[in-house]
């Protein structure tokens, strides 16, 4: 009778998870207990219809996750097996919110899934923590140096050593996703995709910044999903103090050219790399000019493309923070080597998608469509 806590459940990564748990209830005769705590109401979470439906098949409950009492009474008296906490975050916010609604709250998850002596942890950081590398696209291993970057950097790194320096913390496993996409995606490819889309509207092509070389690696979110349930069950049988992290990069190898071409592929528009004399100038810009640069350029377009198919009010945009990790590719390339989870003896774990593509990616839009966020223009 397994029984799973997740914190975070209706966020990009918690609804994958959910939907990974009930698929693997469903086809268990096991009894499963399943309880999902978030912020946010499901029908207010721009689900589509189906999944809002999944969400009625569990135990969800609604309440402030930076309360310690809310999260207390989510633990309730069960003694969960596997506790995945996944602690969301909105890139450009204050070294205070990140404070909160990171390191505050999974270290309060910790300490409550130690006392209520779980079998184990899961907590999903994120591979946006490496000092770079003298050689811009070697791979990061999971031992490699991190390096605070920027603030949500810094506040992933501090907060992962305070989960593994917790008193009585269960068997843990940390996962450092890279750049990640997939259904629920609203802030890490959705500039990209957008930004194809204008080119499509305006028949022009779709400018692209950076050396088109350079990695930028991804991963699908149904691959974070599966890493987060198999790692929890793996780990259980690891030991009292057991602790790993995992890397979560495709096998793909993308660069920032083949991810454009994906995104190129699936809006029927050409990619144009920026020449090496605008690069040169862009590089030296501050991230924060460079992005207000790129903001400036698409918001405009795209409010009028939504305008033009009658979409009023659209939660997705153009926008891309200083802190996104495309935005520092220059500086921190994002190469990310993923192979330690699937070479892990009885994790038993593979990527099911193997590499960023045009088919990857269409899921994605399709749904935008459905929800009415995005114009209904065939892809």
């Amino acid at each position: 009778m397994p029984s799973v806590l997740v914190v975070g459940s209706a966020n990009f990564y918690g609804r994958a998870v959910m939907q990974e748990l009930c698929a693997r209830r469903d086809q268990s005769s096991d009894t499963w207990t399943i309880r999902g705590v978030d912020k946010v109401l499901p029908e207010l979470a721009l689900f589509p219809q189906s999944v809002q439906q999944l969400y009625t098949t569990f135990d969800y409950r609604m309440g402030n996750l930076r309360s310690a009492e809310f999260l207390e009474q989510a633990f309730g008296d069960t003694q969960w097996d596997y506790v995945i906490n996944i602690a969301e975050y909105k890139f450009g916010q204050t070294a205070g919110v990140y404070e909160q609604d990171v390191r505050h709250v999974s270290l309060e998850v910790a300490r409550l899934a130690a006392k209520h002596k779980a079998r184990s942890l899961v907590h999903v950081s994120t591979a946006h923590v490496f000092k770079p590398n003298s050689s811009a696209n070697t791979p990061h291993g999971e031992d490699d140096a991190m390096e605070a970057t920027n603030e949500l950097a810094a506040c992933h790194v501090q907060t992962e050593q305070d989960i593994q320096a917790c008193e009585g913390r269960p068997p843990l496993v940390i996962l450092r996703p890279a750049l990640c996409y997939g259904p629920g995606d609203r802030q890490h490819v959705v500039p990209m995709l957008i930004s194809a889309q204008i080119s499509r509207a305006t028949n022009q092509p779709m400018p692209i910044l950076w050396d088109k070389d350079l990695r930028v690696s991804t991963v699908h979110v149904s691959d974070v999903a599966r890493a987060c349930v198999q790692s929890a069950q793996w780990i259980a049988h690891q030991g009292p103090k057991s602790h790993f992290v995992f890397n979560l990069a495709d096998p793909g190898d993308t660069t920032n050219a083949k991810l454009a071409h994906a995104v190129a592929q699936l809006f029927d528009v050409k990619p144009s790399f920026q020449n090496s004399a605008f690069n040169f100038i862009a590089k030296r810009l501050k991230t924060s000019e460079l992005t207000e640069e790129v903001n400036e350029s698409l918001l405009g377009p795209w409010m009028e493309l939504l305008a033009q198919h009658g979409i009023a009010n659209s939660p997705l945009s153009p926008y891309i923070d200083a802190e996104h990790p495309y935005c520092r590719l220059e500086h921190c390339p994002l190469a990310i080597n993923g192979s330690r989870i699937e070479n892990t003896q009885g994790l038993d774990f593979k990527y099911q998608y193997s590499s960023v593509s045009a088919d990857t990616l269409r899921p994605m839009i399709k749904e935008f469509q459905q929800l009415g966020l995005w114009p209904t223009i065939p892809i």
